[in-house]
């Protein structure tokens, strides 16, 4: 059995702080919260999805490498 790769979320550039929830409702998880500090990139410690920073070198490569799963966030 495989599971979905998780998702890699595109957040403005001057976003300092972003929380992730899992995003599957009851089946998520707890939110947590995350700060960037001076990375352009985190991944939430328990469903693994990355959150990037628009317009970042690690933008460009995620989106790059991985497009199938790369999104704006809201």
């Amino acid at each position: 059995m495989t599971s979905n790769p998780p998702e890699i979320i595109e957040v403005d550039p001057h976003t300092e702080t972003v929380g992730c929830d899992g995003g599957d409702g009851a089946l998520g998880h707890p939110k947590t919260y995350y700060s960037f500090g001076p990375n352009d990139k985190v991944i939430c410690g328990y469903c693994d999805r990355e959150f990037v920073k628009a317009g970042s070198e690690a933008a460009r490569a995620a989106k790059e490498a991985h497009p199938d799963i790369y999104r704006v966030a809201d």
